[in-house]
């Protein structure tokens, strides 16, 4: 095979790469707006439905009474408190890691929709990065005074109540650029970006070498198009892997 041959299957490979990588984006986003508010709000729902059975069943135990409330001396986490003057506790890492048992996994503690926080792998290690979750402490919550916020995500507005209800948050929808965004960097990048955008730079660097050998075979001097065309997708092939790196980090 002639290097001409070469070259022009390598671009024609490198085009059906692209193509292929920018349909599996054009799937990913063109999916409806409202798709990922439900299920992400539905993830959240139910985080804070699991964690207010954490706390009343840890209650249980111990004199009706949730972990801020009950001393250290007798396994809670009282002399922990840290309320600010906004009813939110800074140190609620702290009274979450007591019901490691009855929560199970940290995974309930990050909402799905929260892509600053990652869970963390487990109890001991918990921090406030691992936590989407602001949690209210005080003498006046527990199961007597059911209708008290307990926690609240800040991310779906969604409420846990002190009787285990959640109240949703009012907007049930996002609006479609909001919701875009949420689709491109959590579902892209977080999901599609590892296999994704390496096809995509695979498939540039082949226009690359085809282009190259194509121009070598034919023996003439390079068009300045052809040579700005170059450059081009180099420029593009080091983009897209900047892109893939900040998506396995945190975008």
């Amino acid at each position: 095979m002639n290097r001409l041959r070469i070259g022009k299957g390598c671009q024609l490979a490198g085009l059906v790469l692209i193509v292929l990588a920018l349909a599996l984006l054009g799937y990913m986003v063109t999916r409806p707006p409202g798709y990922w508010g439900r299920s992400s709000r539905l993830g959240c729902d139910n985080n804070l439905k699991q964690i207010g059975l954490a706390f009343r069943t840890w209650a249980i135990d111990n004199g009706d009474q949730f972990p801020f409330n009950v001393s250290t001396n007798a396994g809670g986490t009282m002399e922990f408190c840290a309320t600010g003057a906004d009813g939110f506790d800074s140190n609620a890492v702290l009274h979450f890691q007591v019901m490691s048992n009855e929560l199970s996994t940290p995974i309930l503690l990050v909402c799905p929709k929260d892509s600053s926080r990652k869970p963390a792998a487990r109890f001991p290690s918990l921090q406030a990065t691992n936590v989407s979750y602001r949690l209210h402490s005080g003498t006046n919550l527990n199961e007597n005074n059911p209708t008290a916020v307990l926690a609240l995500c800040p991310v779906d507005g969604n409420t846990l109540h002190c009787d285990g209800s959640v109240t949703v948050g009012k907007a049930d929808r996002e609006p479609p650029w909001s919701a875009l965004m949420d689709l491109v960097r959590s579902r892209y990048l977080r999901q599609v970006s590892p296999p994704g955008l390496t096809v995509m730079v695979i498939g540039v660097v082949l226009l690359w070498i085809g282009s190259r050998l194509s121009s070598a075979a034919k023996g003439a001097p390079r068009p300045l198009s052809v040579i700005i065309g170059e450059a081009l997708l180099l420029i593009v092939a080091l983009l897209l892997i900047g892109l893939m790196l900040i998506g396995t980090a945190r975008f």
